[in-house]
C-alpha cells in the first residue's frame, strides 16, 4: 500500500492555499475550520487482509507509535475532552460548549490523590503529575491523556477486539521520532520568544523536554510524548505510552496539525491511519491470539483473564 505518489503535492497546495486565505483575511470556508482539516493531514489506508497489515507496518520507517479505535470516524480525543463537553438545547437550536478544562482537571487530580493511597500501597510523588495522570487513566479517571502503543499488533488488536457498529475500525500511527524533534524545535523557539520578552540570551543548547514541568502550566501548540515514571503491569504488558497536549482548549488534531506546518512545512506523512473492514475481525483476532495478544496478556489480572475468556468463546469455530 504505497504512499500516493502525489500525496506531498496535493498537501503542500492545500495548506498553501490556507495560509494564504489566512494571511490575507480572505473568508475561510467550513473545510479550514476546526478539525475539519485535519484528515488532509492523515495518509488514510484500508487493510484488506492480514498480509495487507503486515505490509502497512514494513513501510513505517523509523519508529512510530499506535493507537487502535473501534470507530474509524472517531477522532482522537481524550477523555476529559469528552467529559467537559456539554451541549444546551432551546427550541431552534443546539449550543456545543466545554466546562473550564484546568478547573476540572484541578479538582479531579485533588480528589484522586486525596484517595488513591487508602487504595494503593505505593503512589506517585506529589509533583510527579505524568505518573499520577496514567494512573488515573489507568482507572478510568479522565484525564488529558491518549493511551497509544509502541506495538502496532497491540494497536489492531484494540481496534478488533469489541465489534464495531461502523464498517471498519482503525490503527492510527504517528512517527515518535518527529514527534520528539518537532516538541524540541517548539519549544526551542518559545525559549528564543521568551528570551526576547525579557531581554536575555537565549539558551544555547535546545531545551531539555521536562514532562513534569510543562505539564505544571507551559503552553505550547505542541502534543508530548509521555513515559511516566511510575509504570504498572497493564502499561508493559501493552509496550503503553501516552500523548497529550499543552493547549487545553485546542484539540489533539488541531495541535498535531499546528506541528506539522510550523516552524516548517513537513513534506512527508508523519500521521497515518489504516482502517480495518469489520469483516476481518475474527480472522485478526485469531492472529493475534497465536501471537499471545489477547486480553489475558494485555490485562494481567483476572479480569483480563475473564475477558480473555468470553472472547474466545465468541470466536471458536468461526471463521468470520
Amino acid at each position: 500500500m504505497p504512499i500516493p505518489s502525489d500525496w506531498s503535492q496535493n498537501f503542500k497546495a492545500f495548506v498553501t492555499e490556507w495560509k494564504r486565505k489566512s494571511d490575507s483575511k480572505e473568508y475561510i470556508g467550513d473545510e479550514y475550520l476546526g478539525d475539519n482539516p485535519f484528515e488532509r493531514f492523515v495518509v488514510v489506508e484500508k487493510a484488506e487482509s492480514w498480509d495487507s497489515f503486515l505490509r502497512w507496518i514494513d513501510e513505517l520507517d523509523g519508529c512510530w507509535c499506535f493507537r487502535g479505535q473501534r470507530e474509524a470516524s472517531w477522532g482522537l480525543e481524550t477523555s476529559l475532552d469528552r467529559g467537559v463537553r456539554r451541549e444546551k438545547f432551546s427550541p431552534h437550536s443546539s449550543t456545543l460548549y466545554h466546562l473550564n478544562r484546568k478547573t476540572e482537571m484541578q479538582g479531579l487530580l485533588y480528589r484522586f490523590q486525596q484517595y488513591a493511597h487508602t487504595y494503593l500501597p505505593h503512589v506517585p510523588a506529589t509533583d510527579d503529575l505524568s505518573s499520577w495522570y496514567a494512573l488515573m487513566q489507568h482507572y478510568c479517571a479522565p484525564t488529558p491523556l491518549l493511551d497509544w502503543t509502541e506495538s502496532p499488533y497491540v494497536g489492531l488488536y484494540f481496534a478488533i477486539e469489541n465489534k464495531t457498529s461502523e464498517s471498519h475500525s482503525a490503527v492510527w500511527a504517528i512517527d515518535s521520532d518527529w514527534l520528539e524533534k518537532r516538541g524540541r524545535e517548539v519549544l526551542e523557539q518559545k525559549e528564543i520568544k521568551l528570551a526576547l520578552v525579557e531581554q536575555r540570551a537565549p539558551k544555547s543548547s535546545p531545551p531539555d523536554i521536562d514532562t513534569n514541568r510543562l505539564l505544571r502550566g507551559t503552553e505550547a501548540p505542541l502534543v508530548l510524548r509521555i513515559n511516566p515514571a511510575m509504570s504498572n503491569p497493564r502499561l508493559f504488558a501493552q509496550q503503553g505510552l501516552f500523548l497529550c497536549k499543552l493547549i487545553e482548549q485546542a484539540s489533539v488534531g488541531q495541535l498535531l496539525m499546528a506541528m506539522v506546518m510550523y516552524p516548517t512545512l513537513m513534506d512527508r506523512p508523519v500521521i497515518r491511519r489504516l482502517d480495518i473492514r469489520s469483516d476481518l475481525r475474527i480472522k485478526l483476532l485469531k492472529r493475534l491470539g497465536a501471537m499471545n495478544i489477547h486480553r489475558a496478556s494485555l490485562f494481567p489480572g483476572l479480569d483480563g483473564l475473564g475477558m480473555s475468556l468470553k472472547l474466545d468463546l465468541e470466536l471458536k469455530d468461526r471463521d468470520s
